[in-house]
């Protein structure tokens, strides 16, 4: 599995800059910046042009995220993942 925790963390970091770009899509490697692109795939498209099949991040910059819940889970059978990637346990 990749883990993008580094990624996550940086675009948390620059997302009080990033929403000055709301709705577009950030291409992040590490805790570089790489790009802002006005859609997914020209985002996806640089990011592998430039990192080949090495790991990287595109998201789209927004001000809320949307919770992913999922009604079984091989560990719980009530979990819900964060966009940061931990796990809510319990019902929602």
């Amino acid at each position: 599995m990749i883990n993008l925790e580094q990624e996550i963390a940086t675009y948390n970091r620059l997302l009080p800059e990033l929403l000055a770009q709301k709705g577009k899509y950030v291409l992040i490697k590490g805790a570089e910046l790489a790009g802002i692109f006005d859609s997914y795939r020209d985002a996806l498209a640089a990011g592998y042009q430039r990192f080949k099949l090495d790991s990287f991040l595109v998201k789209q910059v927004t001000s809320a995220e949307h919770v992913a819940c999922f009604s079984r889970d091989l560990t719980s059978s009530d979990s819900c993942f964060l966009p940061s990637g931990r796990r809510r346990s319990g019902k929602h």
